[in-house]
């Protein structure tokens, strides 16, 4: 018997259990195991907040390649830039991310900033959750798509293979259709989507996921954000979807793009093999 077993056999006759961590029903368990499945380089952390899902993947994801965050909110960007500040391979920039380039209002609820969002919330929502609405402010805020940015972004990156997390307070779709051209890159998706819609014109779960599956991505699994005691259920889900590299829109893609950018059949095959 090994020294693991003999530790865990006295711990098991104490009645208690020891297991691996993170286990592996964590959301930064599955994280942590498609990061290493997919040979992840790079990391799109979209509503990033104060930084705390970057966290997730240093101390529990153990992931130690390039993050790049996007915060819209200035408030939030300021205090998101001191945890930047610490790790040379996190980036940041004070941008919102969408389907198309723009501007936008984005919706701020002072020490609720964990509800801020282009689109607004629903009132009967807002109390359940204890959003104030007596006070909210807005900021106008530069929109991007994923796209637009991609060559920035990827800069010194051979060959991106990319993790992307969306929490955009109901906007994560949108994200999702701005990265078309370059979803062949993409891996993994982890969007948080509404089992509620808690704010006005956000897209519903099973819409999300019928346009995920039409992308080329299946869910790998869903995790509750948080259950407000006034609903009594969750409203939102932590839901990770792998891509499926055999689906034909992968293919479609690629040869559009080399298409639309004039490419010669040399340059349609490195295209198809830039990311893979």
């Amino acid at each position: 018997m090994t020294f693991k077993q003999l530790v865990k056999t006295g711990v098991n006759r104490l009645g208690l259990n020891v297991t691996r961590f993170p286990p592996q029903h964590l959301l930064s368990s599955c994280v942590r195991d498609l990061l290493t499945e997919g040979q992840i380089n790079l990391v799109l952390d979209v509503g990033a907040f104060h930084g705390a899902y970057c966290k997730l993947l240093r101390h529990e994801a153990g992931y130690t390649g390039r993050i790049v965050s996007f915060e819209p909110c200035a408030e939030s960007f300021r205090m998101l830039s001191a945890q930047m500040a610490a790790d040379p391979s996190w980036d940041g920039y004070p941008l919102a991310l969408g389907s198309a380039d723009a501007t936008a209002v984005l919706n701020t609820y002072g020490d609720r900033g964990d509800f801020n969002s282009i689109l607004p919330i629903r009132n009967d929502y807002a109390l359940a959750f204890r959003v104030g609405l007596e006070n909210p402010t807005a900021e106008r805020v530069r929109v991007n798509t994923i796209d637009t940015i991609w060559d920035h972004i990827t800069r010194g990156i051979e060959h991106p293979r990319v993790f992307l997390k969306i929490d955009t307070q109901g906007y994560d779709v949108e994200v999702i259709l701005g990265a078309g051209h370059h979803l062949h890159c993409v891996y993994a998706v982890q969007s948080e989507l509404p089992a509620i819609e808690i704010y006005e014109g956000m897209t519903s779960m099973p819409r999300a996921l019928e346009l995920c599956r039409e992308l080329g991505y299946a869910p790998v699994g869903f995790w509750p954000v948080s259950t407000p005691p006034r609903l009594g259920v969750p409203p939102e889900f932590d839901v990770i979807l792998k891509r499926l590299p055999e689906q034909e829109f992968l293919r479609s893609r690629r040869r559009r793009d080399a298409e639309e950018q004039g490419a010669n059949s040399g340059e349609d095959s490195a295209l198809g093999s830039a990311c893979d």
